[in-house]
């Protein structure tokens, strides 16, 4: 099994080479005319459908319930991983069954954060 360093140094290669390619198909992009044409397009017409959103949300009262549950639901969200992952350390079973009698499992994932 090989060690958890030469992993990691492998993901940073393979990391360096991707974002190597991507500037190379980056810059071959900024040459073609009509990619250029279709971005400012895009982009006039994404500024157009903002405007239009901020007008429905401006006529909508139920608008601003929609940034109280979004903080809700982030809030449930940390509050349930919290939860499971304490079950799981206390050796308890951890899931959840809904509605529809279906089981749910937690996915538990691993990050890697510097310390500088």
């Amino acid at each position: 099994m090989p060690k958890l360093e030469e992993i990691y140094h492998r993901l940073e290669a393979n990391k360096k080479r991707r974002k190597e390619i991507n500037k190379m198909l980056k810059d071959e992009l900024t040459h073609s005319s009509r990619y250029q044409e279709i971005v400012e397009e895009m982009q006039t017409l994404r500024e157009e459908k903002k405007g239009i959103e901020q007008n429905v949300r401006a006529g909508n009262s139920d608008a601003s319930d929609l940034d109280e549950i979004k903080i809700e639901i982030a809030t449930d969200q940390e509050l349930l991983a919290d939860m499971a992952l304490n079950m799981y350390v206390k050796n308890e079973t951890v899931e959840i069954k809904d509605e529809y009698d279906q089981t749910w499992y937690p996915v538990f994932k691993v990050n890697f954060k510097k310390t500088n």
